[in-house]
């Protein structure tokens, strides 16, 4: 197994012609290795906010919840109160309808 100095270390490489490709080329390990720490930062980065929004999402979730619940309830109570105009009505016009009667 041949060595490719890199960075002040050495890296092994699996054959010789590949060794020789390397030194012969002038490929930069180095700019390599920091395009490596690069892209492992940005994952990172990208956890942290995937991680982040997913715990915004749950707290949205949770709040839509219990606006939908709250929507339900005030639905029902305007049903009732819709209801209880529908009676209030028929009684003030069988009222009205009595005191026409005894008017005649």
């Amino acid at each position: 197994m041949e060595v490719v100095q890199s960075k002040n270390k050495e890296v092994p490489v699996k054959n010789k012609e590949a060794a020789t490709t390397t030194k012969h080329h002038g490929l930069n390990l180095t700019v390599l290795e920091d395009k490596i720490v690069q892209l492992l930062k940005a994952m990172k980065m990208l956890k942290e906010e995937n991680a982040s929004l997913k715990e915004k999402n749950k707290d949205l979730q949770g709040q839509l919840k219990a606006l939908e619940g709250s929507l339900v309830s005030e639905t029902r109570d305007l049903e009732e109160l819709s209801q209880e105009k529908i009676k209030a009505k028929l009684v003030v016009d069988n009222l009205l309808h009595l005191i026409e009667t005894q008017e005649q």
